[in-house]
């Protein structure tokens, strides 16, 4: 198979227990070890004996660094950093050109400076997707106000936004309940011309390979 990104050699492991939302202990081939957790969801359906994939590193608090994890029969990119690498490849699907990485918005940064197809320069935001419910994947799984700040930054600025929805098993995208506001807001943004959109992703061990564009729902 062709990968969209292919990732680094990783080992297996198994969820014993979250420290806290960004770090997991995990029985692995080499006794038990603490490993950080790269995201900033909730994700609420890690529990013990969840397979892991993870890569080892030297130095710092912990042994390593979450890559995956497998929520019944699919495996989910836990890594959003891994999921921007592949953002340039998901743009020249659609005719669009990565200028640069995290330009800087009002003191922050959104994921991307990018030119659309009609030759317009866009600041783009990428969410990273990976709570499935019967088929809909939501975002985001716990209330944000980052995600609605950097939706106001895109309204204000014309921009883009993609929710990557990093597993197989979603068939369309909605908000999830657990922020109204954000479904709100999110309606409205597509109601003033927002271009957005949810794309799916096929994860494996090996790599990340952008599989279909979903249905996009909004509401409160």
């Amino acid at each position: 198979m062709e990968w969209d990104r292919r990732f680094p050699p990783s080992l297996p492991a198994r969820l014993l227990a979250r420290e806290n939302r960004f770090v997991l202990r995990a029985e692995t081939e080499r006794g038990e070890v603490r490993l950080h957790l790269p995201n900033t969801g909730r994700l609420a359906w890690l529990r013990p004996g969840t397979p892991l994939r993870w890569r080892p590193r030297s130095g710092g608090r912990t042994e390593g660094r979450v890559l995956l994890a497998r929520d019944g029969a699919v495996w989910a990119l836990l890594d959003s950093a891994e999921a921007e690498a592949a953002l340039p490849q998901l743009l020249a699907r659609w005719g669009w050109r990565h200028l640069a990485a995290q330009p800087r918005v009002e003191g922050g940064r959104l994921d991307a400076l990018a030119r659309d197809a009609a030759g317009r320069e866009r600041l783009l935001e990428m969410k990273s997707v990976t709570h499935v419910t019967e088929g809909t994947a939501c975002f985001p799984d716990a209330p944000s106000a980052r995600a609605k700040r950097h939706l106001r930054w895109l309204v204000a600025r014309d921009g883009a936004l993609v929710f990557a929805v990093l597993r197989a098993d979603a068939a369309r995208f909605a908000p999830c309940p657990v922020d109204p506001e954000f479904a709100r807001a999110l309606c409205a943004a597509r109601e003033a011309g927002l271009w957005m959109r949810a794309v799916r992703a096929r994860v494996a061990p090996e790599g990340l390979v952008w599989d279909a564009e979903l249905p996009l729902y909004c509401g409160a």
